[in-house]
This record gives structure tokens, C-alpha cells and sequence, in this order.
């Protein structure tokens, strides 16, 4: 059968062993819907009789409950040979016949037999294929003589299938399947931009402001003010129905002093839910309450709501390989992947690496207390260390299509760990002049006084906020990701676009501006300063060259349901209450503010909301995020392409008029 599909694709001959095949064996068995044009469909009561060494090697006898099934046939992204081994540049085949499984809306744990030219990758492709499903593979990949083994393989069927007539029979049948499934691709790709310019169009209508009446004012504290007092009177215009039905709004459009004095600035995200039906996504944030000293003003909730949002898509659509930054003077080219440097959410890994430099330096200040006692630890006369910022291990809990973030760290590794855990040699001297043993009581030193004090400043300190928040959206979208893996999610076909034209940071910066101020601060130096002692007049001039932000892997433990019962009972409730009102939490001074679907919300906004189609609402993520806040506060706008904007700026088009900018 694999070697059928080979010779369909021209992939017979034995030299073609860098291209890889795999054949997913899918039960649509009650999925009377799924499009199967291009794909051979089976009824397993006629393969019984027509076929049955494949029945059996399939094991349907075994699996009573399938009666239908079709396969889906991918091969791999071309490959090269370096160093004697074969070098994939792009996807794996297995990966594809996973997506395409997905993109034809059936979960990916209907996959039950899977075959492929090599046994799938254990770092790559294990992890993401069903637990329950069977694997063949004509040989075990990276095993001595793997490749030769598929050539032997190749060559084999070659000569068994040689002037056999069936043969090239089917053959000239799973031609024909191609042709009609890249036909049929074709017809969905029209039909997909064909919804979206209707969905963007819809977006516009449904959500516009209007040329008059009550919510159409633009004055930021006289919508809050009519949107707060709309709320209590039941108007029905859009923005006010919306804030109905979202906790998140709700606190917005309330007035600071009866909120209980929620910091805006303080917002998290701490939950996430696709429920796989196109109708978007419900979500929910943590905040402080502190009326004292917290920021109160709405215009922050919105900002903060959208930095989260709009790092969210960023993580979906670029390869987790590139979230890194590094500022090193002697490497201005290799400051941040060029992708991620047009985003706010590079601007901010970037902005926290240069705090980080500048909070170490206060913190070895050698008038301070702390700063004193480190230095009079230090021994030699050079001191050099470089540190990075790195995720500390996530906890969640998932339950089904949703997801609790419950503790989301970030570590800060210094050199010698950073390096050994990247599989590099730690063992350079950052001071070459001196001993390896004074650089490790040095590095002790640092460990012992001045780590701990780092990473509590990180995970705590309001100037890293920022940080921290793109950090969680970076853990709901790594579960994300994953989610989609195994079933159809509204946003799974941004998952590694690479598109992030929509998410463009719109403020004046560029990642050679934080660049700048780095080297200024490094060759100009924090401080200079110069003591005098009994003994005479002792200058101390320090330098330090610290490391950079690297979320490219997010480990993550996740919590079992008895656990999370037993230690979190109260949270699903607060956090489903969350979705239409702002719900305190007592004792831990925190508030939860959420949104449901646009699906959700629009069920209590009339019959006109009520006809837009599931395609329509799948075009719009968290709901009350950007519209409805954009309603609420008219700010920065940007002009859209209506034609290729991605879903999360869709839905900011309502506000986005007459050419002005977000």
C-alpha cells in the first residue's frame, strides 16, 4: 500500500529514501461530513471479504466500533544529508497527516493505525500521535543502517511489482486521488478566503459604533460613563450588551471607587478555554486589588489585555525556536530573531533582558548593604558574569478544552548552567587572566546573595509585569498548540504561519534602540564609583555583561485531577462566574475577569447576533478583548488589509475607520 503511494508521487526509486511517507488510518465513523474527496474511504464490512490480510493487520476484528475509515497520505518536507545523516528542513510526514487530519475537523484520537517509512521521531512526532494507535514503520529511524535498510526495502518492491499489471493499476488510481484532492484543496483554499472576507465584513457590520445615538460618543470618560450607566438601565446597544455579559467589561466600564479598587496593571492570564466548535475562545484574568497604589485606570486594562492577546498570536505563529533575545556587545546581528523584533512581545523580552542588567547593578551597589557584603565576598580583581532569564517549570491543570494556569515562575540561570543546560561548554573562562578556582567562589557568591534577590525581582517586581505577562500567554499558547494537536481549535491554522503582520508592535521602536541603550550602559557603566579608605583613595570601577531572555522550551508539570480537585475546588466555579461579572476571591485579595465566546455572548444580544454563522464567529477572538473594549476605549487604530487580516485584528476592524491608525 506505501509502496503504491510511493510510486504515485514518483517516489519509487531506492535514491528517494530522504523523502518520507506516512499513511494515517482514520475512523469517520459517524462523520458523515467529513469532505473525502482525494482520500480512499474503506467500509470495513466489505474490506472483511474483499481484503482481509489488510483487515486483520489493521486489527478490525479488534475494533468493533469502526466502520468507516479513510487514509490520509503525506509525505515529509524535502531533506538533505549532512554529516552522513538525513537533515529534515521543514515537517515531519507524520506531522502533516496529523494536520490534515485536524483540518478536516476530525480529532486527531480517531487516528488509529499509522504508518510511515521511518518509525516516528521520539522528540518530534511520538509525542503528538495517539496513545492507542498502532505504529508500522519500514525502519526504526537513526537505527545503524536505517536508510539503507528503506533502500533495500524500495529495491525489493521494485523488482516484486515489476510488468505487474494490478500494480500499476493502482497506481494510476491513487494518481487520480491526488489530482482530485489538489483540486479539492483548491476549492477550500477559495472557499476559506472567501469566508474570511465575508467574516470581516460581518465584523464590521455587527460590531460598527454607529454614526449617532447614545454609543456613539468617542470621549473615553463619557463612554465609560454612559457604558456604566447603560449597563444598569439594560440599554441593548452593542458595546453595553457586551459588557454585560463579560466580567472583564463589567469592571472596565465601573467606576474605580464601587470596584473595589482593582489594579489593572496587576492582570494575568490565568485561564483558556477552545471548546473545538469555531465559536472562539473564553479566557479569564487575575488582578489585584489594591485601591492604594494600584493603576485604576481602564485605559491600562485595555493595553494589558491586548499586550496578552496579541503575545498570545505571536507565540501561535512563529516556531518556538526563535523566542529568544540577546543583547551582547559584540553581536549587534544577533539581538532577536527578525520576526519577533517587529513584535511587542520581542520589544518586551528585549526591555526586560536590559532591566535585568540594570537591576543587577543595583543590587551590587557597593554603597548598599547588599552590594557591600557581596563585594567585600569577592576575590581577584575581575568579575564577569552573564545571566538569563528562562521559564521555570509551569503548573496547570487541564480538564478537557480547558486550561488553569496555576503557577507560571520564570528562573534566571546564570552562565555555567545556561550553557551546560544548552549541551555547550561551560568551562570558558570569563576572566581569562584569573584562576578557575577564584571564578567559582565568585560565582558562589553571586548565587548565594545576589540570585535570589534577581529572581524575586522578576517574578514580583512591577517593572517586570510586563514580562511576566507575555510569559503566561507563551504557556497558553505552548497548551495550545498541543490542544490543537489532538482536536480542531478556532486559531489552529496560525500555528506555525510564521505571520505576524497583524501583531506588528505599532510603537516607534526598533530592537536596535534597546541594543543602544545597552551598550551605553555598558560602556559608560551604571555607576562609577570611588571609595576612599584609611589605607588611601581606592577607585572601584565595575562593569557587567549579563546574558539575554530565552522562552524557546516551557516545561511544564501538570496536575492530576484528584490534586487539583482537592487543593483548587473553588477555582472552576470563580473562574465560570468570572466569564459574565468580576468575582473576588476573598482572602487573597485577587479578582478574576473573563469572557465567554462571541458565540455566548451573542446569545444575549438578539436574533440579529443569533444568525451569524459559526464561521462568522470563528473569526473572533476573546470577545470582549479588542472589540468591545475598542468600544469602550477608542484609541490607536491601524489600517487592515481586509482581505488578509488574521482573526484577532478582524475583529479590531470595527475601529479601525477612515484609513486612521490604532
Amino acid at each position: 500500500m506505501a509502496y503504491v503511494e510511493r510510486a504515485a508521487r514518483n517516489l519509487s526509486s531506492p535514491s528517494n529514501t530522504g523523502r518520507v511517507l506516512a499513511i494515517g488510518f482514520v475512523d469517520i465513523t459517524r462523520f458523515d461530513d467529513v469532505p473525502t474527496r482525494g482520500h480512499e474511504v474503506f467500509n470495513v464490512a466489505k474490506l472483511k471479504t474483499t481484503n482481509p490480510a489488510l483487515y486483520h493487520e489493521l486489527r478490525l476484528d479488534e475494533r468493533p466500533q469502526i466502520k468507516r475509515f479513510m487514509t490520509i497520505t503525506r509525505t515529509n518536507d524535502r531533506s538533505v544529508w549532512q554529516n552522513n545523516e538525513i537533515v529534515l528542513k521543514g515537517k515531519h510526514a507524520e506531522q502533516r497527516v496529523l494536520a490534515d487530519t485536524l483540518g478536516l475537523h476530525v480529532p486527531t484520537s480517531r487516528l488509529f493505525v499509522i504508518y510511515a517509512d521511518f518509525s516516528p521521531c521520539i522528540s518530534i512526532c511520538t509525542p503528538q500521535l495517539p496513545p492507542d494507535a498502532d505504529l508500522f514503520y519500514g525502519a526504526v529511524y537513526r537505527d545503524p543502517g536505517y536508510s539503507m535498510k528503506l533502500r533495500n526495502l524500495l529495491s525489493e518492491a521494485s523488482h516484486a511489482t515489476d510488468g505487474d499489471p494490478v500494480f500499476h493499476q493502482e497506481v494510476a488510481v491513487a494518481k487520480a486521488r491526488m489530482a482530485d484532492l489538489k483540486e479539492e484543496n483548491k476549492k477550500r483554499k477559495y472557499e476559506e478566503v472567501r469566508r474570511k472576507n465575508e467574516a470581516a465584513k460581518e465584523a464590521r457590520r455587527l460590531f460598527s459604533t454607529g454614526q449617532g445615538g447614545a454609543c456613539s460618543h468617542q470621549n473615553l470618560a463619557a463612554r465609560l460613563t454612559l457604558v456604566s450607566q447603560s449597563v444598569a438601565a439594560g440599554s441593548t446597544c452593542e458595546a453595553t450588551s457586551a459588557a454585560a455579559d463579560s466580567g472583564l467589561l463589567k469592571a472596565l466600564a465601573e467606576d474605580p471607587s464601587k470596584s473595589g479598587g482593582i489594579d489593572f496593571s496587576s492582570m494575568q492570564l490565568r485561564y483558556l478555554s477552545d471548546p473545538g466548535d469555531g465559536s472562539g475562545l473564553q479566557y479569564s484574568f487575575t488582578a489585584r486589588l489594591d485601591p492604594t497604589n494600584g493603576d485604576l485606570q481602564p485605559s491600562t486594562g485595555l493595553d494589558t489585555a491586548r499586550e496578552t492577546s496579541d503575545a498570545f498570536f505571536v507565540w501561535l505563529s512563529l516556531n518556538p525556536q526563535d523566542f529568544w533575545v540577546n543583547l551582547n556587545p559584540t553581536e549587534p546581528d544577533r539581538i532577536v530573531d527578525d520576526q519577533l523584533g517587529r513584535t511587542n512581545a520581542g520589544r518586551v523580552l528585549l526591555e526586560a533582558d536590559l532591566r535585568m542588567k540594570k537591576t543587577v547593578g543595583k543590587l551590587v551597589h557597593p554603597h548598599t548593604a547588599l552590594g557591600k557584603q557581596f563585594w567585600n565576598a569577592v576575590q581577584g580583581d575581575c568579575l564577569s558574569f552573564r545571566n538569563w532569564i528562562v521559564p521555570a517549570t509551569a503548573t496547570v491543570h487541564q480538564d478537557g478544552d480547558k486550561l488553569y494556569i496555576l503557577d507560571a515562575p520564570l528562573d534566571v540561570k546564570m552562565e555555567t548552567d545556561y550553557l551546560a543546560a544548552s549541551g555547550k561548554s561551560a568551562n570558558v573562562p570569563t576572566c581569562p587572566r584569573q584562576d578557575r578556582a577564584t571564578e567559582n567562589h565568585n560565582e558562589r557568591a553571586f548565587r548565594t546573595l545576589i540570585l535570589p534577590k534577581l529572581k524575586k525581582a522578576i517574578n514580583t517586581a512591577p517593572e517586570y509585569a510586563a514580562l511576566r505577562r507575555v510569559y503566561l500567554a507563551r504557556v497558553a499558547a505552548e497548551w495550545y498548540r498541543e490542544l490543537s494537536f489532538t482536536q480542531h481549535t478556532t486559531y489552529s491554522d496560525l500555528i506555525d504561519s510564521d505571520d505576524i503582520d497583524d501583531w506588528r508592535t505599532t510603537q516607534n521602536w526598533k530592537p536596535r534602540d534597546t541594543f543602544d541603550k545597552y551598550v551605553e550602559s555598558y560602556t559608560k557603566g551604571e555607576y562609577k564609583v570611588t571609595d576612599k579608605t584609611t589605607s588611601g583613595g581606592t577607585t572601584y570601577v565595575h562593569r557587567f555583561v549579563y546574558g539575554g531572555v530565552d522562552l524557546t522550551t516551557v516545561p511544564i508539570r501538570k496536575v492530576s485531577d484528584d490534586t487539583f480537585g482537592t487543593d483548587f475546588s473553588s477555582l472552576p466555579g470563580s473562574v465560570d462566574h468570572s466569564l459574565r461579572t468580576p468575582v473576588a476571591t476573598g482572602a487573597e485579595d485577587t479578582v478574576w475577569l473573563g469572557a465567554p465566546t462571541p458565540r455566548e455572548v451573542a446569545a444575549d444580544l438578539g436574533p440579529t447576533e443569533k444568525s451569524v454563522s459559526a464561521a462568522t464567529w470563528g473569526t473572533r477572538l476573546l470577545p470582549a478583548l479588542i472589540l468591545p473594549l475598542a468600544l469602550l476605549l477608542w484609541r490607536r487604530r491601524r489600517r487592515l488589509n481586509t482581505v488578509a487580516v488574521s482573526p484577532l485584528r478582524r475583529t479590531v476592524m470595527s475601529t479601525a475607520r477612515n484609513g486612521r491608525k490604532r
